[in-house]
């Protein structure tokens, strides 16, 4: 009997829960009938230029002008009726990475709405044509080397930015590139940007372009992005083909001779390694922009653009026969200068201080000879070297073993030192590295988190403009916050297990490289931790001291500076900065009071003068006799005006009590 209660009481609950969610569901239908139709509201403020369907039917794209003044144009991107409401989440969700990734090659975000039936973005209407209209217009042309350089790099950057704030376009296609009247670049339809390592199934996407790790992951990563523009790169280098004849060109072996070489085989690179290239989107770019002088000179045929101002900021002209830009007269004649200047700079240094350098093996007597006269200077500059160049020279130096023994020698007893500091820090060096490595993972849940509730918030129609805002900023300083998290993991030290992947994967090189790096960091580390921060931080106590003293707040700053040597030491600049305060705080007391700006007492004025006397022996004659000058002056006035010179008498007095100091 109980068993069938159970039973029926769950049954109810569901039922309840049910009509609950029926009757939120029609009260939030009864709501969004109530509000103003949009188009209704759009069409009272401006004039509809053209519409663009979306290909899907589930948005549309007015080009509107406000009506009274026809020069203002924007584009407003809709929500059709009938849709459903993770279509409008889509929507909102591409406003807000348009807005996150607002930079002068991308079209600018003026509003997202969500006020009327149905949400809405409006966005700058750009006066140009698009990429595709372009590579059509100049039918079986490809555009000129540095005109596609120049595109591709303002494009990088507006690429470059967004990634930098964890956003991936993710739909880099000719469509979506428009070129202004004054060849200025603007990315344009976000519709299918993501968030970095998000999680979610592919958007529509065009496949010409589209990344396959993208396509089969569903997950972004900003190299997709370099990976879309290295297919742009070379449709544009094509020109106009035969449907999609372009990529299959791309794709074969054999190098099509419209794209020049070093393009090639930074095209093939990419395509062959979709997410591991290495490339970023800058980097790409700046790859790109060796520019072939001599083959624009021979063959002007190709489509221009209208002015392409600045370019000659970011190109580089090179001549093709040649492997760097000086040619070769220039090239040499830069070897002759260097060649002089390095063997004279060597002869300096070596006389002004001893270097390490291994001599000519000429024999055991004169081995014996230069191992007995190494200086430290040298050994200290061995030692300087990073560990791989210094097990080099010490394996180049095997068969001289006398002249090798020094060296061999110091450098041992420098690596003993080393593992001693090791063993006593290996357990919180493990420690901050774990920490570290979970950080970007922690901030990626974060994200995770705050991409679900931006989708609920959405999906229940709580969501206003200014909360989308915030939530808009929020996701943005976490998505930096991310980037930073992998650059210090990177910097506080890989997991073994990534490096050995990239060991195995063929990748050596970049783990040799990233491990001289990671040890040439940590060498300036413990350069500025044992150099350079004591001296910023001395710095900032003389600058506190110093404010004091401006201030006339002498005792503070005096014992400030007393406190100091505790870290510092008695060092002679800390004594003479403490004599010198003393000095300024006396002068300060015995004036004050002979002026009668402030009158101290006769005790204050003793320890004054006493101060004066043991730090500025030489002063304090001249500064006794000048303020007994003054104190007559004062008392003589003072007679005149019927006014007691306290000050002044209390100077004399003090002057004339003073006991010397006695030196032993």
């Amino acid at each position: 009997m109980s068993d069938q209660n159970g039973s029926s009481d769950s049954y109810i609950n569901q039922l309840v829960h049910k009509a609950i969610e029926r009757k939120k569901h029609l009260e939030h239908q009864e709501a969004q009938r109530n509000k103003p139709k949009l188009e209704y509201v759009l069409f009272s403020q401006f004039d509809v230029l053209e519409s663009f369907p979306s290909k899907n039917g589930n948005t549309t794209l007015y080009h509107l002008a406000k009506q009274g003044e026809p020069e203002k144009q924007v584009c407003c991107k809709v929500v059709n009726e009938g849709t459903s409401t993770h279509v409008h989440s889509l929507l909102l969700g591409e406003a807000s990475k348009l807005e996150i990734s607002q930079h002068p090659s991308v079209a600018d975000f003026i509003k997202v709405g969500n006020e009327f039936d149905r949400p809405y973005i409006m966005y700058e209407w750009i006066h140009g044509e698009s990429l595709a209209e372009k590579i059509e217009r100049h039918s079986k042309k490809g555009f000129r080397h540095d005109h596609i350089a120049w595109l591709i790099y303002q494009l990088a950057g507006a690429l470059e930015y967004m990634h930098t704030r964890g956003v991936c376009h993710l739909d880099i296609k000719p469509a979506n590139v428009l070129v202004g009247e004054d060849d200025s670049v603007k990315l344009i339809d976000f519709g299918a940007a993501r968030y970095s390592e998000e999680e979610k199934g592919p958007t529509e996407v065009s496949m010409n372009y589209a990344s396959p790790v993208y396509v089969e992951t569903g997950k972004a990563k900003p190299q997709d992005d370099v990976y879309s523009l290295a297919l742009l790169t070379g449709h544009l280098f094509l020109g106009s083909t035969y449907g999609d004849v372009w990529h299959q060109l791309l794709g074969q072996k054999k190098r099509c001779h419209l794209i020049p070489k070093h393009v090639w085989l930074l095209i093939k690179e990419i395509l062959n390694k979709p997410r591991s290239h290495g490339y970023t989107a800058i980097s790409f770019a700046q790859t790109l922009a060796k520019i072939d002088a001599e083959a624009l000179k021979s063959d002007n045929s190709a489509p221009l653009f209208s002015n392409l101002r600045n370019a000659d900021l970011v190109l580089t002209n090179h001549r093709a026969t040649d492997k760097f830009a000086l040619g070769r007269f220039k090239y040499l004649e830069a070897a002759l200068v260097a060649s002089v200047l390095l063997v004279s700079g060597t002869y300096m240094y070596d006389y002004l201080q001893p270097e390490w350098k291994p001599s000519p093996k000429s024999g055991f007597t004169e081995s014996v000879t230069v191992a007995q006269t190494i200086k430290p200077a040298q050994t200290a500059s061995f030692l300087a070297q990073p560990p791989w160049k210094i097990e080099y020279a010490l394996d180049d130096m095997s068969n001289d073993l006398v002249l090798m023994a020094p060296y061999q020698e110091a450098y041992q007893v420098q690596q003993k030192k080393l593992l001693d500091v090791y063993q006593d820090n290996q357990d919180s060096l493990i420690e901050r590295r774990n920490i570290a490595s979970s950080l970007p993972k922690t901030l990626q849940e974060i994200r995770s988190d705050l991409v679900t509730l931006h989708a609920n918030l959405n999906n229940d129609g709580v969501l206003f403009a200014k909360a989308q805002r915030s939530l808009n900023q929020v996701m943005a300083n976490l998505n930096r916050l991310n980037q930073q998290a992998q650059e210090m993991t990177s910097y506080m030290g890989r997991r073994d297990k990534e490096l050995v992947d990239l060991i195995l994967s063929g990748q050596a090189r970049a783990v040799d490289d990233y491990m001289k790096a990671a040890w040439a960091n940590h060498q300036a580390e413990s350069y500025y931790y044992s150099q350079v921060l004591p001296g910023d931080l001395l710095n900032a106590v003389y600058a506190a001291i110093d404010t004091n003293a401006e201030q006339h707040y002498y005792t503070r700053a005096i014992d400030q500076a007393q406190v100091a040597k505790q870290f510092y030491g008695n060092t002679p600049e800390l004594a003479a900065k403490i004599r010198a305060l003393k000095v300024a705080r006396s002068e300060y007391i015995l004036f004050s009071t002979v002026t009668e700006q402030s009158i101290f007492e006769n005790e204050k004025l003793n320890a004054s003068l006493t101060d004066l006397e043991v730090n500025a022996p030489k002063k304090f004659a001249e500064v006794t006799e000048l303020l007994n000058s003054m104190a007559k002056d004062a008392i003589r006035k003072s007679h005149q005006q019927s006014k007691p010179a306290r000050g002044a008498l209390a100077i004399q007095r003090a002057i004339s009590d003073y006991q010397p100091v006695v030196r032993s």
